[in-house]
C-alpha cells in the first residue's frame, strides 16, 4: 500500500506536498533564521552575573563564577545549553591567557538560590516560568557536583595583549552539546595563568521536555 506524506504550513495550517530527490531523500530549505523556532515560543533564555569574579589557576571544586540549576521535577523540562560566555570586566596588571571550564552534575542535588534575573531571548522581558535557577559566583556547588575531575574546557582561549585594559570576551557555542536534566547543576569558571582581573559569566539556553537515556 502506497503512503503519501504531506506537510503543513505553520502560518496558514494548509497541507503542502513534500518533495524528494531520485534517491528518496527529502528536500527541505530553511524558511527562517537558524535558531528562530527555538526562540519564538518563549522558552529560550539568558542570564549573566551582576558581580564579576576572578579567574582561577586550576580546575575548581565547589567554587565557581556562575551556576545554573534545573528546578524541574523528574520528567520535566531539561535545560539545553546553547552558549556559555564570559565578559572581562576589569583587567590585571599582567598579560594572561583565559579559557572557560564547566562542570555538570550527574545526580540530583540541592537547588541553588536563583538570585539572578533570567531574561527571555524573544524580548518578552524577565521571566519566572523558566525551570532554571541561576546564582552568582562563590562556593555554590555541592561537593558531589563540584569535583575537579569533572571540569571540562570549552570554547576558544583568549589572550590579553594590552596590560590593564578589559573588554575581552569568551564565547563557547555549545549548540545543545550540554543538557542539564531536572535536579542537576552546572558550574562555570574562567581558568587562567593569572588570577588578576574579573569576569562576568553567564549562559544562554532553551528548555523542553525530552527523553534522556
Amino acid at each position: 500500500m502506497e503512503t503519501k506524506v504531506r506537510g503543513s504550513n505553520r502560518i496558514t495550517r494548509r497541507p503542502i506536498d513534500l518533495q524528494a530527490n531520485e534517491a528518496g531523500e527529502l528536500l527541505s530549505a530553511m524558511g527562517g533564521a537558524r535558531f528562530e523556532e527555538i526562540t519564538r515560543p518563549g522558552l529560550a533564555f539568558h542570564c549573566k552575573t551582576a558581580t564579576a569574579t576572578a579567574p582561577v589557576a586550576a580546575p575548581g571544586t565547589t567554587t565557581v563564577g556562575f551556576g545554573i540549576y534545573n528546578s524541574a521535577a523528574d520528567g520535566g523540562r531539561s535545560i539545553i545549553i546553547d552558549m556559555l560566555f564570559g565578559v572581562n570586566a576589569t583587567a590585571g596588571a599582567t598579560l594572561g591567557n583565559f579559557s572557560l571550564m564547566y562542570v555538570l552534575g550527574q545526580t540530583r542535588v540541592v537547588a541553588l538560590t536563583g538570585d539572578l534575573t533570567i531574561r527571555r531571548n524573544n524580548g518578552y522581558g524577565a521571566t519566572t516560568d523558566s525551570v532554571a535557577l541561576c546564582e552568582a559566583g562563590g562556593a555554590i556547588l555541592d561537593a558531589v557536583t563540584g569535583v575537579a575531575i569533572g571540569f571540562t574546557p570549552i570554547g576558544p582561549t583568549v589572550n590579553a595583549h594590552v596590560v590593564s585594559l578589559p573588554g575581552m570576551c569568551l564565547i563557547a557555542e555549545v549548540d545543545g552539546r550540554i543538557v542539564v536534566p531536572p535536579g542537576r547543576a552546572l558550574g562555570l569558571q574562567v581558568i587562567a595563568d593569572t588570577a588578576a582581573g574579573t569576569w562576568h559569566l553567564g549562559a544562554m539556553w532553551h528548555e523542553k521536555t525530552m527523553t534522556l537515556e
